[in-house]
């Protein structure tokens, strides 16, 4: 067992660490920047960054933050394997193939297409040195492959189905890490680390990180307001959505808590910014790149196009349209770049025919002005 502490959500709330199975996977607290010379730029004085970025020196960004409860859920139920869908550059599948394989876990993913750019084919090429098989999809076959590939002999494990993860590794088990994420926020604001946000930004992409943080403010007695930025689909990233996971996992929590109190929680609690998404999931923006390579000049911090650079434009959209240049403002940086074994031949042979082109294919013109 590690002897690394136990996350502030069983601190506050003991009797959650005896009904919820955890592991620790994560380098916990996540630091938080103050991006002076970013907000000198913007005429903001009080912009901040959580560093999730920082939460694994190998395999880290958000998602180890939900994987933490999700593959200690699967263990606790004696599966051995992994099936979950998304697209083919998924920061999820990658991630959750690299450390469920440490954990002697195998990971099957449904993938469909999705716009090429330089981290997809790291994710890609990342997922399957974790041993991931890639299952072709797409949008009309992706639910059907996903049954059958978890009803298939071959992806039993001792007599068990695969352990089944939704898109983007969100549920409200896995909401868990971010409630413990605002709870470790508090810390932080209590240790002098940052004063309270006055706006507290992130992507909503399957909504996770935004329903989790948006539950956690309210536990934590924090008057932080959530802006989730849509990355996705507009029609999926609603306040809604947000609010109602949310509300999943508080309920989840209660059952297995009583202790844990009955906060009310509704689409009024959050804000979405949908004006930075461009044409779609994962297509690049000349907006949102420009303010990722302003943020890079500025602070050194390395973003994706699909997640960090649209939520970073739809933060400064929010500031601009809302005159919110006084307030504090906290940035949730998402993204961790993998450094996966170069892409060789012998790769091509363990994926579909129809997912190859990503180990060769160029970039998005965009991309480039993301290299560093």
């Amino acid at each position: 067992m590690s002897d690394r502490p136990l996350p502030a959500l069983f601190e506050v709330y003991p009797r959650l660490a005896m009904t919820i199975p955890w592991m620790p996977i994560g380098d916990w607290p996540t630091p938080v920047m103050h991006a002076k010379a970013f907000g000198a730029e913007i005429g903001v004085a009080h912009f901040h960054v959580k560093r999730e970025d920082l939460s694994h020196a190998t395999c880290g960004g958000n998602k180890p933050r939900g994987l933490e409860f999700l593959l200690a859920d699967a263990r606790a139920k004696d599966h051995a394997s992994i099936l979950t869908f998304s697209s083919v550059g998924s920061h999820h599948i990658c991630r959750t193939a690299w450390h469920a394989r440490r954990i002697g876990m195998d990971t099957t993913a449904v993938v469909v297409d999705q716009p090429m750019a330089r981290y997809v084919r790291a994710n890609l090429v990342f997922g399957l040195h974790a041993g991931a098989r890639y299952v072709h999809a797409n949008y009309l076959t992706i639910v059907p492959r996903s049954v059958h590939e978890l009803l298939s002999h071959r992806n039993w494990r001792r007599g068990h189905p695969p352990y089944f993860i939704p898109p983007g590794g969100t549920s409200p088990r896995a909401c868990l890490g971010h409630v413990n994420a605002a709870l470790e926020l508090r810390r932080q604001i209590d240790a002098g680390v940052l004063p309270e946000p006055d706006f507290v930004y992130v992507p909503m992409g399957s909504l996770g990180t935004a329903a989790g943080l948006l539950l956690g403010m309210r536990l934590a007695g924090l008057k932080s307001r959530v802006v989730g930025v849509a990355v996705s689909y507009r029609w999926y990233c609603t306040p809604g959505r947000a609010a109602q996971l949310a509300r999943a996992t508080l309920s989840l929590m209660r059952r297995r808590d009583p202790a844990v109190p009955e906060v009310r929680i509704s689409a009024r609690d959050i804000d979405v910014v949908t004006t930075a998404l461009g044409e779609g999931y994962a297509r690049f923006t000349e907006s949102s790149i420009e303010w990722a390579v302003r943020m890079r000049e500025c602070e050194g911090l390395a973003m994706d196009g699909t997640y960090g650079a649209k939520t970073l434009d739809g933060a400064m959209q929010y500031i601009s349209k809302c005159r919110l240049q006084g307030t504090t403002h906290l940035f949730w940086h998402t993204f961790h770049a993998l450094s996966p074994p170069e892409s060789n031949e012998s790769l091509a042979s363990q994926i579909p025919v129809r997912l190859r082109h990503y180990l060769h294919d160029p970039p998005q013109p965009l991309d480039e002005r993301l290299i560093q």
